[in-house]
């Protein structure tokens, strides 16, 4: 194997992991064990309620052995508690359970008419008799919680006295409150399991989307490059520009890369000195979406006096936004109209604020849709899915300290106004 092969197959295996960390950190496979712990729980808790009403019906009966069996969810039988006096307590019947989850009430096993199955379940247990607990004792079509069983010399077969089958009514008709509040809080605790599930899923979709739109924009410059390239092959200028506009995408994609893997940590605080030329990011946004604004019969116009200041938002941050803004205004516009880009700063009591407006010259924004339409997905145009631009832009925005909003432009179609903190640039 060659060196570079290696090295290679080496930074492949730790982008993975790095990848993987990203995603147990921010959505952490633990719902399925938490599930089965919280099950688990809820079996206990049924079980010791189970406990409780066995020693119960030992200490009024004088039982020799007495036992509760239930169902499980998944299938199968549990011998939630038992009692025998020497040895270990009947294990569950899974013949037998079917024929006592029908009994109607405290019955003798030895009684004539009864399922075979319960007979054979007396002989080779010892156990004489049993109840079905469930909501409603009298309808043998009601779900069964458990069956609580006994057995003992003074309680033989076809012998079993009245006041043990008393005795096991009445403890059997208490066990419905609790049994059934048992099980409902362990179904709610599985439910809330299963919408964290699908709340997490949902925003592992949201998270996966805005990855894909913001990997997007980028590679729409490098797309507009390698279209103008055969035509201008000889032209300088043009290689000079446009190779600055594409490889700074390659960088940003490169961050954007850099940032979600980095996100398998705490998130690193934006540095408080970081500060976004406008005048800057407004030329590289108009360069890059100058060829589609062509295609369009759109003109981008440009009104920059923001005096040298910048605003307190990271670079990427600041051109992610404009680009989303800008590409909004595109497709609202006709062929034959404009898109105006301004930015100017002014003071106030807490320092200078720079304002960025975008007005295109399409049908507008009506006054309820203006809220609306920074919601994901959220579109005006019919028929047309939204998409995330100005959900993202929106974040971005108030991440920054600022704040977006819509308006009328002067010559009709809608403005986006915002308004960001500014910061002296570092030159």
């Amino acid at each position: 194997m060659q060196g570079g092969d290696l090295h290679g197959r080496r930074a492949a295996k730790g982008a993975r992991r790095s990848t993987a960390a990203l995603l147990d950190a921010i959505f952490p496979d633990d719902l399925a064990e938490r599930s089965a712990l919280g099950a688990r729980a809820a079996e206990i808790d049924v079980q010791n309620v189970l406990a409780d009403a066995v020693r119960r019906l030992v200490s009024r009966t004088a039982a020799h052995s007495a036992c509760a069996w239930m169902p499980r969810e998944a299938g199968g039988l549990l011998a939630a508690a038992g009692y025998q006096r020497d040895g270990q307590p009947p294990a569950p019947d899974p013949e037998a359970f079917g024929p006592l989850c029908s009994l109607t009430r405290a019955t003798d096993l030895g009684e004539r008419g009864l399922d075979p199955a319960l007979g054979r379940l007396s002989l080779l247990s010892g156990l004489t008799a049993a109840v079905a607990v469930r909501p409603n004792l009298g309808n043998e079509r009601s779900a069964t919680l458990a069956v609580l069983l006994l057995g003992g010399p003074d309680d033989r077969r076809g012998e079993v006295r009245p006041r043990t089958l008393a005795a096991l009514d009445e403890i059997g008709s208490g066990l419905c409150g609790p049994l059934t509040t048992a099980g409902a809080v362990a179904r709610l605790d599985r439910l809330d399991d299963a919408v964290r599930r699908l709340d997490r899923m949902a925003a592992l979709g949201d998270l996966t989307t805005e990855i894909v739109h913001e990997v997007r924009n980028p590679l729409v410059s490098i797309k507009t490059f390698l279209q103008l390239l055969p035509d201008r092959l000889e032209d300088p200028e043009f290689h000079g520009d446009f190779r600055e506009v594409v490889n700074g995408e390659v960088a940003r994609l490169e961050r954007l890369i850099d940032t979600v893997l980095r996100h398998a940590g705490p998130r690193a605080e934006q540095d408080p000195g970081e500060a976004a030329d406008v005048a800057e990011a407004l030329e590289a946004v108009g360069q890059l979406l100058a060829h589609r604004a062509r295609e369009r019969g759109v003109v981008i116009a440009q009104q920059i006096g923001t005096g040298g200041c910048g605003v307190a938002m990271p670079h990427d941050a600041l051109r992610q936004v404009l680009l989303n803004l800008i590409l909004n205004a595109l497709e609202a516009t006709p062929a034959g109209g404009r898109v105006t880009l301004s930015a100017d700063s002014r003071a106030n009591s807490e320092g200078r604020v720079v304002e960025l407006t975008v007005d295109d010259q399409g049908s507008g924004i009506p006054d309820e849709h203006r809220e609306r339409v920074f919601e994901a997905f959220y579109s005006t145009r019919n028929g047309q899915p939204g998409g995330l631009g100005l959900a993202i832009s929106r974040r971005l925005v108030e991440e920054a300290g600022g704040t977006i909003d819509i308006g009328d432009a002067p010559q009709g179609g809608a403005r986006f106004h915002v308004r960001l903190p500014g910061r002296p640039l570092q030159r």
